[in-house]
């Protein structure tokens, strides 16, 4: 069964991973600008959200293993890989670099890390996720008790190790995150109950979503997301993680009061928030390379990441279409779409 607000929620949670990336040129200096930047910031969270919640409401019912990782090949790694390779080879190319074994070497931990280009290290963790479906599957089939146990247990682990440096450990990230794709899970397996507990808490949530946007910069003076390169040392507990918690549910509490409506546009950023994925990087990377935003520097910062996000999100949905008109269903291997 389709869901509207679902459907929303993946057009948000594009649009703040996009957002998240747009702001290097936004001198963010105020303490309001802080609050802004620290819920924009960590916007993947929502993206892991969405896809524990479709593997068990979409994948659940009739998981088989083999057709769902090749699925998961094709339609993510592929082009992830294709994407990769060629953004790769762009920058060897402008480095003036011969292929060496070295640069075999780098090609090879970028695939790996996802580092060649920005938001990319998602793939690599994602698809661990994925490898690891036939433990997610023994989750769902555990008691709500047991269930919420382990996602506790943790989500306080996830908030002690923190994101990985760089976001280059696809295994440190797996730490991080699970406790969040479980918590996908558990809102598909028992949506009516999470649905009547967030319904009309928009004000309530939004408070604690201010409130650890504040605390975190209070504390740790930093509105961005956590980061280390040793997992086991100590450097502080990860707020972030727990205000995009609640974050998911504020958005949630907001869009289900539009469950009945059709929203065309929110509908249709939906359908190609994988390509905007694969592509907003691409654009970013113009607009830095070509220094854009330099024309713009009389303009305030904020006003200057609104049009860098503006230009990043609708380029995306452009560019994609033009692909998808090109290549037609191969696309399917280019961009996901």
């Amino acid at each position: 069964m389709r869901l509207n607000y679902f459907d929303y929620f993946r057009a948000i949670a594009i649009f703040f991973i996009v957002a998240g990336h747009s702001y290097s040129v936004w001198a963010i200096d105020t303490l309001p600008e802080m609050v802004i930047a620290n819920i924009i910031t960590g916007g993947t969270a929502l993206f892991v959200f969405i896809s524990g919640f479709f593997f068990h409401h979409i994948f659940y019912s009739k998981f088989h293993y083999q057709n769902f990782m090749l699925k998961k090949m094709v339609k993510v790694f592929l082009p992830y890989v294709i994407l990769s390779t060629t953004a790769f080879i762009l920058i060897m190319f402008v480095k003036e670099s011969s292929a060496s074994i070295e640069q075999f070497v780098l090609y090879l931990k970028y695939l790996w890390t996802g580092f060649v280009m920005t938001a990319y290290w998602y793939i690599p963790f994602i698809m661990i996720v994925f490898a690891l479906s036939p433990l997610f599957m023994r989750f769902i089939e555990c008691t709500k008790n047991t269930q919420v146990i382990i996602f506790l247990a943790l989500l306080i682990i996830a908030t002690l190790v923190q994101r990985p440096s760089g976001n280059i450990s696809p295994i440190h990230s797996l730490i991080y995150y699970t406790p969040i794709y479980m918590l996908g899970i558990m809102f598909s397996m028992n949506s009516k109950q999470w649905l009547s507990i967030v319904r009309n808490k928009s004000i309530f949530l939004s408070a604690v979503v201010l409130g650890l946007s504040l605390l975190q910069i209070k504390v740790y003076g930093t509105y961005r997301n956590f980061h280390k390169d040793d997992i086991f040392s100590f450097e502080g507990v990860d707020v972030m993680i727990l205000q995009k918690v609640f974050l998911i549910f504020l958005i949630i509490s907001v869009l289900i009061k539009f469950e009945d409506k059709h929203i065309p546009i929110l509908k249709y950023v939906a359908t190609v928030s994988f390509p905007i994925f694969f592509i907003h990087p691409w654009i970013l990377r113009l607009i830095n390379y070509f220094a854009i935003s330099d024309y713009f520097m009389f303009l305030p910062g904020i006003v200057i990441f609104g049009l860098v996000t503006i230009i990043a999100f609708v380029g995306s949905i452009v560019i994609a279409n033009m692909i998808k008109f090109i290549l037609k269903q191969r696309s399917n291997y280019v961009i996901g779409w």
